[in-house]
């Protein structure tokens, strides 16, 4: 078996040394061989074309566990799942830089009033979830209450953590009903109304917003997690959301 020191492989595949530690360190291109006393570590030859790629795919922006799938399964398929994916990050990416764009040109772009609400009964489901299957939980879930219980109300969904691309809430899906052992307290809220686009990511960011900084602007204080009410109203083909706050 011949044998490259880690030096000249590393010279050979134009990669650092610190980069063929990392991995090493993550099973992605263990060396051929490791001295057991200098922990000196060497490789094959016919490692390099594994190390190039691996080097090509970091290139792309590709992460160690992805890599490793490829690794795995050498194909073109693998590739394209992963280029398609790159496209839709691009998209949602270009989405919310027009989004921030026309968050700095407009000063208000919701309303934001006061009211009091009673006392909800209510029955719900809960799951952790990041904002990429986030809607399709909450029409699944709300179809599946709806089915299994007489609605008294419009549907809503109580976000007990931030819900975004790396935080996972919770999230409660909630079916108002006429009797139930929840009940979503009385008291008085903040809310804002959002329409059609305004009702999407990342345009629904702004109308949470408005409501916190309508509470502080106003001397009041955020008394409980945000909910976002689905009403039966619509405007046109476009969905009608409300969302509102506990304040005090």
């Amino acid at each position: 078996m011949d044998l490259i020191p880690i030096g000249q492989f590393a010279a050979a595949s134009r990669l650092s040394l610190k980069a063929l530690r990392l991995y090493d360190d993550n099973g992605l291109l263990p060396p051929a061989e490791v001295d057991p006393e200098s922990g000196y570590r060497s490789y094959r030859l016919d490692q390099l074309r594994s190390a190039t790629m691996i080097g090509l795919l970091r290139r792309a922006g590709m992460s160690l566990l992805e890599i490793r799938r490829v690794l795995d399964d050498p194909s073109a398929a693998r590739i394209d799942e992963y280029e398609a994916t790159l496209t839709c990050e691009l998209a949602e990416r270009q989405q919310v830089l027009d989004y921030v764009r026309r968050y700095l040109k407009e000063e208000e772009m919701f309303d934001v009033s006061v009211k009091q609400v009673e006392e909800q009964p209510y029955v719900s489901l809960s799951k952790r979830v990041r904002v990429v299957d986030l809607e399709r939980f909450i029409v699944r879930t709300v179809d599946e209450l709806t089915a299994a219980h007489e609605p008294a109300g419009n549907a809503f969904t109580v976000y007990h953590g931030e819900v975004n691309e790396n935080d996972d809430g919770p999230v409660e899906v909630c079916l108002p009903v006429a009797t139930a052992d929840k009940k979503l307290p009385a008291g008085e809220v903040a809310y804002t109304v959002a329409v059609g686009a305004q009702t999407t990511f990342p345009e629904i960011i702004g109308a949470y917003d408005a409501v916190s900084v309508w509470a502080k602007a106003n001397g009041r204080e955020l008394a409980g997690p945000p909910r976002e009410i689905y009403l039966d109203e619509v405007t046109g083909d476009r969905p009608h959301m409300e969302i509102a706050w506990p304040i005090r």
